[in-house]
């Protein structure tokens, strides 16, 4: 076939393809492409809503954005300024579930560029958070979860009737707890003790807890109780062979050491400044 034939017959093709495209298409920019503000409020309308997403991007201007999945119903979603990035902004996005319903932002943190994101809450420890939803409103718990990363938790049916205590424990450096006290459903006190405030720190209650068991025993499990100001201990699971023995070994506060023990109200908004950062946003200038 001649060469010109060739060039003609896909001259043409390329104008039937072009004619078939509405005048008023909109061509979706493929992604690094177009308006990226305009993109990030296209797919994720709520942002367009939120004062503090749109005056993170109105103060840098130019951003780019992407998506991280934690799990099957929430996304993080980062806004990075294009040019010198000093601070991202990182919201939890709730993705709309297939009973319906819309996209809601959950959490905001604005944080340096090389800032790891604090994990939240619910996320976390997503099985006790659903069974006492009061949890989610206690802002110093809110705060310890995201900020000291604990990597445990503990719920323990008290002797008192409908009181529970839930233990959320950091063992993994200097060990901290933050104890919830709950009455039925709901917070009657809360408590944060770290070991740095005791007589005796972890290390000792476990050489304790060991010194009058076999060679082969271990430590299982460890807590710190707090019965009231003046009776704290450690309580520790050791076990040697097929047997467990559960030790407690007293501590006192050490001297100008006070625990951080709070009720609902203005006890709380103290102990969410104490504990940690406000969980609401979490904002750092550089």
């Amino acid at each position: 076939m001649p060469k010109s034939i060739v060039l003609l017959a896909l001259g043409l093709t390329v104008a039937v393809l072009a004619c078939s495209i509405p005048a008023d298409a909109v061509v979706t920019p493929l992604p690094g492409q177009g308006n990226q503000t305009g993109i990030l409020f296209g797919v994720h309308p709520n942002a367009k809503t939120n004062e503090t997403i749109t005056a993170f991007i109105a103060e840098h201007g130019e951003i780019w954005w992407h998506e991280g999945i934690y799990n099957h119903t929430h996304k993080y979603v980062y806004v990075v300024p294009a040019n010198a990035c000093e601070e991202q902004l990182v919201y939890l996005n709730k993705i709309a579930n297939e009973h319906g319903g819309e996209q809601s932002i959950e959490q905001i943190w604005i944080i340096g560029c090389d800032e790891r994101l604090p994990l939240a809450a619910e996320l976390r420890f997503p099985e006790i958070f659903a069974k006492y939803p009061a949890l989610s409103n206690d802002g110093g718990l809110r705060s310890y979860v995201e900020n000291q990363s604990p990597n445990r938790y503990e719920e323990e049916i008290t002797t008192r009737p409908s009181r529970t205590q839930v233990y959320f424990i950091n063992d993994t450096g200097v060990f901290t707890e933050y104890i919830v006290d709950l009455s039925g459903r709901e917070i009657a006190s809360t408590t944060y003790v770290s070991e740095e405030n005791l007589t005796v720190g972890r290390a000792e209650a476990e050489a304790q807890a060991l010194s009058q068991q076999p060679p082969d025993a271990r430590v299982e499990n460890i807590v710190l109780k707090v019965y009231s100001s003046d009776r704290i201990a450690w309580e520790i699971t050791v076990r040697a062979g097929r047997e467990t023995d559960i030790v407690q070994v007293p501590s006192d506060l050490a001297p100008g050491q006070s625990l951080r023990t709070t009720t609902p109200g203005f006890g709380a908004l103290f102990a969410a400044l104490s504990v940690g950062l406000s969980f609401a946003l979490y904002r750092r200038r550089r």
